[in-house]
């Protein structure tokens, strides 16, 4: 007598993924790990950034202890820390200026960007920042880069003699933040970096090879990514830049709010119901004496300038 074996029906994959999009990280992972059909819903949804809404964050930090190439992933829900082993160049010697689906934005100590997936350990090389205007390389005798030249002058302004720089020092003065953002239409990201001198905006879409000026704007402090659009807030205003055709369109939505500049941070931020919102936060200034000078600076500056030395 021949016996026959029978298999549970395997849920469809959309319902699978309307499930797993509820999942904390931790558990989304580990459901991925169980057969073929679930891994495939697993893949699905990270590569289209789907997730829960109300995804409870997780605290990513590095350790000397842990290793110079281990992070260590901290999740809230569940009160437990993972260790993730991740690619060179050494996380721990990285610069973390940005975060969001899944990804962070580091800086290495050669001042290049990449983007970084600490679950599944991908990693993907941003454009050099020798692509961006204010950033010259030196050569030295072998041809190799070996220090960078850092114009201090903008579009609109001529500022002050350009600084020498050694690889990884640029990323103290150059680099400020990044955003990465989903584009459903092509199914890609876009990284919107704003640098400094004076908060300029440059964006990248994964693969291009260099950095593509927005604007001649500076003061750029935050931005936010809808339907092909760009929303782009100043310390004064705001302006939209179409990304979906082959040439930027800019536009200002909102006129200057504010005539001063330099004791506030500005963030915009999309409400509930659809609007776009600016969020006005006093920043924590410190004064302190530094070598017999008087030094002046806000919280996070200050935060940064310890980092570095």
């Amino acid at each position: 007598m021949e016996t026959v074996v029978q298999t549970t029906p395997e849920l469809p994959q959309e319902i699978l993924m309307d499930i797993f999009a509820l999942l904390e990280i931790p558990d989304l992972v580990r459901a991925g790990s169980v057969c073929s059909s679930w891994n495939n819903a697993y893949t699905r949804i990270r590569n289209i950034g789907q997730k829960k809404q109300a995804q409870t964050p997780c605290l990513l930090y590095t350790s000397e202890s842990a290793g110079e190439n281990v992070a260590c992933l901290y999740s809230l829900a569940e009160k437990r820390a993972y260790k993730l082993t991740l690619p060179e160049p050494s996380i721990h010697r990285r610069y973390l200026i940005g975060s969001s689906h899944g990804w962070v934005i580091t800086v290495d100590e050669r001042s290049e960007m990449h983007l970084v997936n600490p679950i599944t350990s991908e990693q993907i090389a941003l454009p050099s920042v020798i692509t961006i205007e204010q950033v010259e390389p030196i050569y030295d005798n072998t041809g190799a880069i070996c220090k960078y030249n850092y114009s201090m002058d903008t579009k609109m302004s001529v500022t002050r003699r350009s600084l020498t720089l050694a690889l990884g020092k640029l990323r103290y003065y150059f680099h400020h933040k990044a955003h990465i953002f989903y584009d459903a239409s092509v199914g890609s990201y876009i990284v919107v970096f704003i640098h400094n001198p004076f908060g300029q905006l440059v964006f990248a879409r994964l693969g291009d090879e260099k950095w593509t000026r927005l604007s001649s704007y500076t003061n750029f402090q935050d931005c936010i990514y809808q339907d092909g659009v760009l929303y782009a807030v100043t310390a004064f205003g705001e302006i939209a830049f179409d990304l979906s055709g082959p040439v930027v369109g800019a536009k200002i939505i909102m006129d200057r709010v504010s005539d001063f500049y330099g004791r506030e941070r500005v963030y915009i931020v999309q409400a509930p119901w659809g609007d776009m919102l600016q969020v006005w936060r006093p920043e924590a200034w410190i004064n302190e004496e530094v070598d017999g000078h008087r030094h002046e600076a806000t919280f996070e500056h200050k935060m940064k300038w310890m980092k570095y030395i």
